[in-house]
């Protein structure tokens, strides 16, 4: 029987500022750490951990009311307590999803997974297994096979999912883009996504990777890069097109305007010395699903913050629950600022995102 959105829908419609209704999305750090060293990530070569039971256990009674639970956010999912995750999304007809590396997709994972309302973002950026190699550190053939697994398996199911394959442009992959689209075509992914590199304190500072190549954000993301992907953006759109694939923003990043990367630096470092960042300096108008709808990201410590683009907090689940939550007075005062037609400055950058950034295979029946 489908679900039924109307009590949110009526909420959001109306910018209620005190909901009846609990989120229909939330986001999970089921894992915190990821062993591999991905040049770009910023947890690489960390030790997972996964999320404490008895923090599920005061998130499991707000299970039944979503349509979307995210796994993802500090680490590889893949290395969380599938069982618990899969055993949820079947128990209350939910969407699991997580961006993933696919470096951990066994077959048994994916039989696993395959057995439920799934939706993943492949984490790919190249087409070349030497370039894979570089940036990813890791067997390029391998990733490709567990992905090609896991699509077989779901077609036999026949189940609603909805896969992506995303692309974070930067100096090294430049020459990958056409390999990239075709890998995706015939590996059956419908949809990609290509995404600016984001920077942080190791990428600014150049890493090391197994191979040697030191990984620098300035020489990988700048104004050249991007006016050389641009150059060719017709062709790309041009080729996805043959290839019947779709190339779709990014689910959050992409409701980002380009702020300068600069921008987000200084806001790095004001929070650092005064809690609090600095820019952007005036409101802007912008509207908004999260308030109403969902997307608090729930940490390890049980802290709950907005959504996955800020670090703004609005309570802790070790002292609060989840709904008193999602109707406390931070909240409120951030619906309240939507409602007047702005956005609220602990956004920062984001001008806010509809239902066209949630998956493909969740909210059947809302228009996008």
């Amino acid at each position: 029987m489908p679900k039924d959105f109307s009590r949110q829908l009526q909420e959001y419609q109306d910018r209620a500022i005190h909901l009846e209704s609990n989120p229909l999305v939330v986001y999970l750090e089921s894992v915190k750490g990821c062993p591999y060293s991905c040049a770009m990530c910023h947890f690489r070569q960390t030790q997972p951990q996964r999320m404490a039971m008895d923090l599920l256990d005061k998130i499991e009674p707000y299970f039944q009311d979503l349509e979307l639970l995210t796994i993802h956010g500090a680490g590889e999912p893949l290395l969380g307590d599938l069982d618990y995750f899969v055993a949820q999304s079947q128990k209350h007809d939910l969407v699991l999803h997580m961006n993933t590396t696919a470096f951990f997709m066994t077959e048994r994972v994916a039989d696993l997974l395959a057995e439920t309302r799934l939706s993943i973002r492949f984490s790919i950026h190249s087409g070349k297994p030497a370039t894979y190699k570089k940036i990813m550190g890791h067997d390029f053939e391998r990733v490709r096979k567990n992905i090609a697994y896991l699509m077989q398996k779901t077609r036999a199911l026949g189940n609603r999912n909805d896969f992506w394959f995303s692309f974070i442009v930067m100096r090294e992959n430049l020459g990958d883009v056409a390999d990239f689209l075709h890998l995706a075509h015939d590996l059956g992914i419908k949809n990609v996504r290509f995404m600016e590199l984001l920077p942080n304190w190791q990428s600014i500072k150049g890493h090391k990777m197994p191979d040697g190549f030191t990984f620098r954000f300035f020489e990988q993301s700048n104004k050249r890069v991007t006016e050389a992907f641009l150059q060719r953006w017709p062709e790309y759109l041009s080729l996805a097109k043959e290839l019947g694939i779709g190339i779709r923003y990014g689910t959050l990043p992409a409701a980002v305007e380009k702020a300068h990367n600069l921008k987000l630096m200084i806001n790095g470092l004001t929070k650092l010395a005064s809690g609090r960042h600095l820019l952007p300096l005036k409101k802007h108008r912008g509207s908004c699903l999260a308030p109403w709808i969902g997307q608090p990201v729930i940490g390890q410590n049980g802290n709950v913050r907005l959504c996955c683009l800020t670090d703004y907090s609005l309570g802790n689940l070790h002292e609060s629950s989840l709904p008193e939550i999602w109707n406390s007075a931070r909240m409120k005062k951030i619906r309240r600022t939507f409602k007047e037609g702005y956005i609220p400055r602990i956004c920062g950058f984001c001008r806010g995102f509809d239902f066209n950034n949630y998956p493909l295979n969740t909210f059947p029946g809302v228009p996008r």
